[in-house]
């Protein structure tokens, strides 16, 4: 079973992970982000995000070995609500490269729709005026 342990310090909340399936090593995350234990990260963050906090949210993947699709979607959620994470090895830190380029280019995607439809509206709307 998976244990997160959410430090509040007065300018970040720092999460850390506890397990006794992941294997313990002073507060972090040491083994795999797989199955259940995703399941359980998500419900947590999403707990914690119905609280108002504009503290920054430091989570530490320290030891992971191995982190599966549904922790890739679970990591690139919390990365999109603005958390940072502290990775541990070469293969995290490229993981967490790739989530920030899609959700960047997702980003990019939605503004030029959105500009697209302000277009429109706006064309629309001179069209009225204009009787056309």
């Amino acid at each position: 079973m998976l244990r997160i342990a959410i430090a509040d310090l007065p300018d970040e909340q720092r999460w850390s992970f506890l397990g006794a399936r992941l294997g313990v090593n002073s507060h972090h995350l040491r083994g795999q982000l797989v199955g259940r234990s995703t399941t359980e990260l998500k419900s947590t963050w999403r707990k914690a995000c119905d609280q108002p906090d504009t503290r920054r949210c430091i989570v530490e993947l320290i030891e992971v070995t191995s982190i599966d699709r549904s922790g890739e979607i679970i990591l690139a959620e919390m990365l999109s609500q603005g958390a940072e994470f502290i990775s541990g090895d070469v293969h995290t830190e490229h993981l967490l490269r790739k989530l920030r380029r899609e959700l960047k280019r997702s980003r990019m995607k939605e503004n030029k729709m959105a500009v697209a439809v302000i277009d429109e509206v706006e064309r629309a709307g001179a069209d009225a005026i204009h009787g056309s």
